[in-house]
């Protein structure tokens, strides 16, 4: 007989995030400005949300985030926050609509799967192998998120998961509709989670493991356009996302307020 597997993973702080954000997802499909997140709480329009919700956030969790800001929002919440004095973290938006990734990403997923590796069934994720996976995206630095946020049992996403033939994961990444029907970004998908074996980085895997996320989120959850974010100094990844059709936003970011200099993920 089996032991249970815990459907979170990670220190006591990010699974009790996770716990969270899992135990959240009913309401914030429903609340505008929230974002259904499943890790950091999140917000695409924070003056609709409301500042006092925002803080209250940051009192008990020490960080949120904001999807999709401009400079105007950000200075407003540098002045609604301040008392919190928090670091920030910064990525650059990254967005592409549906055919551009049908055509781009199809191309790249078309020349198969290299070294021998195959892909996951949906049929194949049990909660060992989810745990696998939640295990292998720490190790590559890549904060995880709940078993049933993996498995879009909370909201719709789809995990990916490339393995060798013997089962061992050699990437990964994944997929999801997180933004509710108040939202700008309604019916875009959030692509991340990508992560790559680092005995096989440098020869595309990462960027076939995208294409694939970014199709699923496409043909299979049914967007009409995709997001991503990514380290302004991250140049390898942003030529990654570049090369499968996403283009950079200009004037909007993602904003972590943070009460630790600790990003959480890459």
């Amino acid at each position: 007989m089996t032991a249970d597997i815990s459907p979170y993973f990670g220190d006591a702080k990010v699974q009790a995030l996770q716990k969270a954000r899992d135990q959240q997802v009913s309401e914030l499909t429903d609340v505008p400005g929230a974002v259904v997140h499943a890790r950091i709480f999140s917000s695409d329009d924070p003056k609709t949300l409301g500042w006092d919700r925002l803080r209250k956030v940051m009192s008990e969790e020490g960080m949120i985030t904001l999807r999709g800001v401009d400079e105007a929002a950000l200075d407003v919440a540098k002045r609604e926050l301040g008392s919190f004095r928090p670091n920030l973290h910064f990525w650059d938006l990254f967005m592409a609509e549906a055919n551009t990734i049908r055509e781009v990403c199809g191309k790249i997923v078309e020349t198969g799967f290299p070294y021998g590796l195959i892909p996951v069934p949906e049929a194949e994720l049990t909660p060992q192998k989810v745990r696998d996976v939640q295990s292998f995206l720490a190790d590559q630095g890549v904060s995880p998120f709940s078993r049933d946020a993996l498995l879009g049992r909370l909201f719709p996403a789809r995990l990916n998961v490339l393995q060798h033939k013997d089962g061992r994961i050699a990437a990964a990444g994944f997929s999801a509709m997180t933004h509710n029907h108040y939202s700008p970004f309604t019916e875009t998908a959030w692509v991340g989670l990508i992560a790559v074996d680092p005995e096989l980085r440098g020869l595309g895997l990462g960027r076939l493991t995208d294409a694939l996320c970014n199709l699923s989120a496409i043909d299979e959850l049914g967007a009409k356009a995709t997001m991503e974010f990514v380290g302004r100094d991250n140049a390898p990844s942003r030529a990654m996302l570049e090369s499968c059709g996403l283009k950079q936003v200009q004037g909007k970011s993602v904003v972590m307020f943070s009460t630790s200099t600790d990003r959480m993920t890459r």
